[in-house]
This record gives C-alpha cells, sequence and structure tokens, in this order.
C-alpha cells in the first residue's frame, strides 16, 4: 500500500476526529480508511492511535508521526501540483476562503468567471468572518487584511480600500458629530469582533500621526457586514471600508465623519502556503484575481 496514502489517512483520522468523519472527507469507505491506518501501524510496529468506544487519541508515537510526516505530505502534494502544472491547460482544484463582505461583492463574481474560463478547474468558495487554519483545513489560499503574514506563508497584495467612520444623519442630528476619535467614547460604536467582545481597535491618522483608538459598544457582531445594517437603522457609528459603504453614501443614508483623521487604507492579500508558491493554478488564480481588484478599487 502507498505510503503517502496512509500517511493521509492518519492525518484525516486526527484532524476530523473518527474514522467515519474521515471517510467521508476522504470520499472512501470507512473500511478502506481503517485498512489503510492498520497497515500503516503494522509496517511501524507500533500504535499510533489510542482507540476507545468513546473516543480515540494520538498515542505518543502517533504524536511524532504526524508531526514528522506533515512536511512529507506538504512535499508530496507540491510536487504532484508541480507535475500536473506541467499540462498546457490549467487544471485541478482550489480550495478558497475569505470574508463575507469581499467574498460575496466580489470575490465569488471572479470565481465564476474563472471557472468559466478554465473549465478543467473546480473552485470551492468558503466565505467565513474568520482566520481559518489554512493547512488544517485545507485551504489553499486564504483573502485576508494584512499585512501580518506567518513565516510558513506568502502572501500577495490584491488590493487597498479607504477606510471610513460612517453614521445615519438621524444619528448625528440626535446626538452630533464626533469632532475627534476620542469623542467616540461618548458615542454608540457598532462593532465587528470575532473574538466575542464589546470593543473593537479603530485606527486613525497617517503615518507619523497613525494612532489606534479602542471603542467600547453596546452592539456588537461576529457578522463583518451587520454594523453597517445597523448605522443604517441609526443605532451609531461605525468603521468601515469604503466599498462596503459606498452605495449608502451615494445614496444619502449614510455619511462620513471625522474624516480629517481618515487611516491609512486597508489591504488585502491573498495568502497561501510556501509549499504551494510553484503551483502554476494557484499562481494563475491570484494573478487574475489582483488584476480583477484592481480594476474595481481604482476608484
Amino acid at each position: 500500500m502507498r505510503t503517502d496514502l496512509e500517511m493521509a489517512a492518519l492525518a484525516a483520522i486526527v484532524r476530523h476526529g473518527s474514522l467515519s468523519a474521515a471517510a467521508r472527507h476522504l470520499g472512501l469507505a470507512v473500511s478502506v480508511v481503517s485498512d489503510r491506518l492498520t497497515s500503516l501501524e503494522n509496517r511501524l510496529g507500533a500504535r499510533l492511535i489510542a482507540r476507545t468506544t468513546r473516543r480515540q487519541s494520538l498515542t505518543e508515537a502517533g504524536r511524532l508521526y504526524l508531526a514528522e510526516m506533515q512536511p512529507i505530505l506538504a512535499a508530496i502534494d507540491a510536487l504532484e501540483t508541480r507535475v500536473r502544472d506541467l499540462s498546457s491547460v490549467p487544471r485541478g482544484t482550489l480550495r478558497i476562503s475569505a470574508p463575507f463582505p469581499i467574498g460575496r461583492r466580489w470575490i465569488a463574481p471572479f470565481v465564476g468567471e474563472f471557472v468559466a474560463r478554465y473549465p478543467d478547474v473546480h473552485l470551492q468558495l468558503a466565505l467565513e468572518d474568520r482566520y481559518v487554519d489554512i493547512v488544517g483545513e485545507g485551504f489553499d489560499i486564504a483573502i485576508r487584511g494584512g499585512p501580518a503574514v506567518e513565516s510558513e506563508f506568502t502572501g500577495r497584495l490584491l488590493c487597498s480600500t479607504r477606510r471610513v467612520i460612517v453614521a445615519s444623519l438621524s444619528y448625528l442630528e440626535a446626538h452630533g458629530a464626533p469632532e475627534s476619535p476620542e469623542d467616540l467614547a461618548a458615542h454608540a460604536c457598532l462593532v465587528f469582533n470575532g473574538g466575542g467582545h464589546f470593543h473593537a481597535d479603530w485606527r486613525f491618522g497617517r503615518g507619523d500621526d497613525s494612532r489606534i483608538v479602542r471603542v467600547s459598544a453596546r452592539l456588537a457582531t461576529t457578522s463583518s457586514e451587520l454594523p453597517v445594517s445597523w448605522a443604517v437603522a441609526g443605532l451609531g457609528l461605525t468603521q468601515k471600508s469604503h466599498w462596503e459603504v459606498r452605495d449608502h453614501l451615494d445614496e444619502g443614508r449614510l455619511v462620513t465623519v471625522l474624516d480629517a483623521f481618515e487611516p491609512d487604507p486597508a489591504s488585502f492579500y491573498a495568502i497561501h502556503p510556501v509549499s504551494r508558491a510553484q503551483s502554476r493554478l494557484l499562481s494563475l488564480f491570484v494573478g487574475e484575481l489582483a488584476a480583477f481588484l484592481k480594476l474595481r478599487f481604482a476608484s
């Protein structure tokens, strides 16, 4: 039996928590996954997973083997990808993660156009307002706000966009407009916070004048889109990318405040493992996506 298939079975069992879940993920029968694990354990002469009727966990040998085999699987995947990429016709599969707003507005339409141009390509797009575990969850690319990139990943700048503070006229008429970022302490701020906290760090100013102001909120959400709806409803102020609120600004549902303190633009990057850097399909996708977004964010 191929060692890489046995390794992949072990990794899937650990990642998904059970033989049955691993089998569903791999598209195999439970018996096949079990046989691959047993074959690997027999050849190594060591039990890798301790199983009981209720749970399973890695043994000490299993933890060691899993840690050492992950780079090997990544290298095999990268090599096979490079060989497949020798074909003149782009083909293969990409799994992409993106935040809801930019994913729904821009990434999803681009993905549709991309697969129409390259019929031998399969793409899966996950829209989630959280930082996914790129390797652990099997993603090839994650679209993220920058600029921080961990050492095992590489990133390409896709686009930059203005950040603005907005509120409805009805809110400003009732509560007045803040004249400085510090005035936000007396206002109802509407925050997106994936950690479940009632605060957020908003950036103001540029260059040497740049600073972070932590704002508190009575309304917080794990949805990056909901603060815009709340602002339109007159419930407070929120800081968003300009493109997210452009239609509301154009139609008068929202107005900007604190324009003199507008921060440096926010940037989005395509992040992917260093091991995939030579993938022709990944490079093609990221390059065309960057060109697509550059046109949309030019204004």
